[in-house]
């Protein structure tokens, strides 16, 4: 991984390099993207980062109202230029300082190290409990709210009673239909074997976001 190296770049000004992966960053402050847009000059790195990298991505840096603008509509078309690009070209990140550039570039290469870039992992999470941990435990099962959980333990005594008497959670009408059907079938569902990496939602391509870019900068350039 090549991240602290000087050298100048012949695209881009930010190269990350991981085994055979490598992602190029164009930074720009509001304002010299401001005027490197007007100029067409953006639109040519963006072009030149297409053409030699299968990674790639804007930065700008800091905040409008820190720059000069001779119309206040400069503003909102460069904003403008800038969604489309993120939605149909590359990423485009925003960030308030340099400083938060730095660490975001950082963050960015931990990422390619781990092999964790490109992939959106749904979070585990499990509804705090304003009473204890068993109402907390309680609101995992498929189905379970707070209000269910509360009930579930008014009738039961303890976990163990939980899922060794569930029947009775129906036949006393704590949980019925199919929301005790849900639990029913996840207390009984085998366990299978423990996945080696999380669920990934979604996966980005290189050959699906490569020929999208070319796709829409043929219309552009």
């Amino acid at each position: 991984m090549k991240h602290d190296d000087k050298r100048r770049l012949p695209v881009g000004d930010v190269l990350l390099e991981c085994g055979d992966t490598n992602w190029v960053f164009e930074r720009k402050t509001w304002g010299d993207g401001l005027n490197a847009w007007k100029s067409k000059r953006l639109q040519d790195q963006i072009a030149r980062m297409i053409e030699s990298h299968d990674n790639y991505a804007v930065i700008v840096e800091g905040k409008p109202e820190d720059f000069y603008a001779p119309s206040p509509d400069d503003w909102s078309h460069f904003r403008a230029f800038l969604n489309r690009v993120s939605v149909e070209v590359c990423p485009v990140v925003y960030t308030d300082t340099i400083t938060e550039t730095a660490r975001y570039i950082n963050a960015f290469k931990l990422r390619l190290e781990d092999d964790t870039q490109g992939h959106f992992v749904r979070p585990v999470t499990a509804v705090k409990s304003s009473r204890n941990q068993h109402h907390n435990l309680l609101q995992t099962l498929p189905g379970i709210g707070r209000e269910k959980a509360k009930s579930l333990y008014d009738h039961f005594p303890n976990l163990k009673a939980v899922f060794s008497s569930w029947d009775s959670a129906k036949n006393d009408k704590i949980v019925v239909g199919k929301t005790w059907a849900k639990v029913e079938a996840f207390l009984n569902k085998e366990w299978g074997m423990t996945p080696k990496k999380p669920e990934v939602i979604r996966e980005r391509k290189k050959s699906e976001t490569v020929q999208r870019s070319f796709d829409w900068w043929e219309e552009v350039v």
